[in-house]
């Protein structure tokens, strides 16, 4: 954060502080609230398929099987990430403030966890809880936390508008894509491991053997690419490239078998997002700071006139 005023930086640290303090002391609670009512909803929709006892309910009851175990691991999975990640936020909360590159990625880093991890946990809410009861989900509070001062920490650098909004996009997608990535391995894992042929895999779905560890991967790779490039190392920049171009073929591959809903085809066109977005010269020396500065106006003194 290599912002000249020092009551910027300020200001963006406390909010940094205030996140973390949120991700230590308030988020494990509020997913503690909400991870058994939709594990309990997951398993009563599994008893009413299995109760209509056709074909096609008795596959969907296979299809959901997984689903209970999946969300009661990495609903606590992401939670911690965002609960260790804001100790981190508070241990470098010093260096932050004094503008160290290092503090700045690290930040970006911890910041992005519990806004993929909020992103995952919108679509479990809504499905078994929110449908039922209504209410606003909790997961965009905690999506909102840490994508406000992840944002802040970005823009707070001293760099031309046009740089400015480069940035933005190429981390916005970024972590987008890292979290979309997530959420369709899972969706793509729980298909194929709930698949009433196992361990045979069907023909049908064979490609989800191959797309769910690779979207796993390249989301790992984008969350990696947030943290090189917040630091401007060039290893992030082939990461994303990498990633953006391997998500367009697994995400595509897989929603010409999985097309019920649209989101393996969302994966595709974000992960080609990312690679357009890079392969922009102007982007790419906007994100490695090679940009001047806005040059503000400067006061001619006019000499003065003879007498």
């Amino acid at each position: 954060m290599l912002h000249p005023s020092k009551q910027v930086r300020l200001w963006i640290t406390v909010l940094v502080i205030l996140a973390a303090i949120f991700m230590i002391a308030v988020q494990p609670f509020m997913i503690n609230e909400v991870i058994n009512p939709i594990v309990e909803g997951q398993l009563a929709r599994m008893e009413k398929f299995a109760a209509e006892d056709t074909p096609e309910a008795n596959v969907k009851v296979g299809l959901l099987g997984l689903t209970p175990w999946l969300v009661s691991f990495f609903f606590p999975f992401w939670t911690a990430l965002s609960f260790v990640g804001g100790f981190v936020l508070l241990a470098i909360a010093r260096p932050l403030y004094q503008g160290e590159r290092w503090a700045r990625a690290t930040a970006l880093l911890a910041l992005a966890m519990p806004a993929m991890g909020g992103a995952y946990m919108i679509v479990p809410w809504m499905n078994f809880v929110g449908s039922v009861q209504g209410g606003f989900p909790p997961a965009v509070l905690i999506m909102m936390v840490g994508l406000v001062p992840y944002f802040a920490v970005l823009l707070a650098e001293k760099s031309a508008l046009l740089a400015k909004v480069a940035n933005f996009f190429v981390f916005l997608m970024l972590g987008v894509c890292a979290a979309e990535n997530f959420a369709n391995g899972h969706a793509a894992f729980r298909v194929l491991y709930g698949h009433p042929a196992r361990p045979i895999i069907p023909e049908s779905i064979a490609v989800l053997w191959l797309s769910w560890p690779v979207l796993w991967i390249t989301s790992l790779f984008f969350i990696i690419a947030i943290y090189q490039l917040g630091k401007e190392h060039f290893s992030g920049y082939y990461l994303a490239l990498i990633a953006g171009a391997a998500t367009v073929v697994a995400s595509y591959a897989t929603h010409t078998v999985r097309n019920a809903t649209n989101d393996y085809l969302y994966g595709a066109l974000m992960g080609l997002s990312v690679v357009v977005l890079l392969l922009i010269p102007y982007v790419k020396r906007a994100i490695f700071s090679e940009l001047p500065e806005e040059i503000e106006p400067q006061v001619v003194s006019q000499p003065a006139a003879a007498d």
